[in-house]
């Protein structure tokens, strides 16, 4: 997986040579070189080669994807990286609180189990779009009435010595 620079360890009003901002951002300074050549402007003019650092992080901004935002109906899909309508149009809903809980689908296009946090007053909207399937948590067991004995564990064990 490529690694991402981080502009936010840039500053604005700084200059940097090639080697300073490899160094900065964790990237071999090859790479600097080679968003040389594909366009962050450099002052070339003087030696070494300087970088203004507002140059640098517009350069970096302009390169990172825009952020993919999942629609009502849609979880994001770790398998195929994007939002994915989920297969059968069908879901999980499993309550962790009174106002949330998570999503479980399969995508459509993997069939990769996907999750998603929704909450309560979200679901009649789900709920005309999708078939919602909603699962009651397992109760903690000091809520339980009649919890279950282990009565094997009072037994002898048979040793065959």
């Amino acid at each position: 997986m490529p690694r991402v620079a981080n502009h936010r360890r840039i500053k604005r009003h700084r200059n940097y040579t090639v080697d300073e901002a490899a160094r900065t951002l964790g990237v071999a300074k090859g790479t600097v070189r080679r968003w040389i050549k594909t366009g962050l402007p450099v002052l070339a003019e003087q030696q070494p080669t300087l970088i203004l650092g507002g140059d640098l992080i517009d350069f970096l901004v302009a390169r990172t994807p825009p952020k993919r935002r999942c629609a009502l109906h849609e979880c994001f899909c770790f398998s195929c990286k994007e939002p994915q309508a989920p297969a059968f149009d069908t879901v999980e809903y499993h309550s962790l609180s009174a106002t949330s809980g998570n999503l479980r689908a399969l995508c459509c296009v993997c069939a990769t189990v996907m999750h998603k946090r929704l909450s309560v007053s979200r679901l009649d909207a789900l709920k005309q779009i999708l078939e919602v399937t909603i699962v009651e948590g397992q109760r903690p067991l000091s809520e339980i009435d009649d919890p279950c004995v282990n009565d094997h564990l009072d037994k002898e064990l048979e040793t065959h010595a």
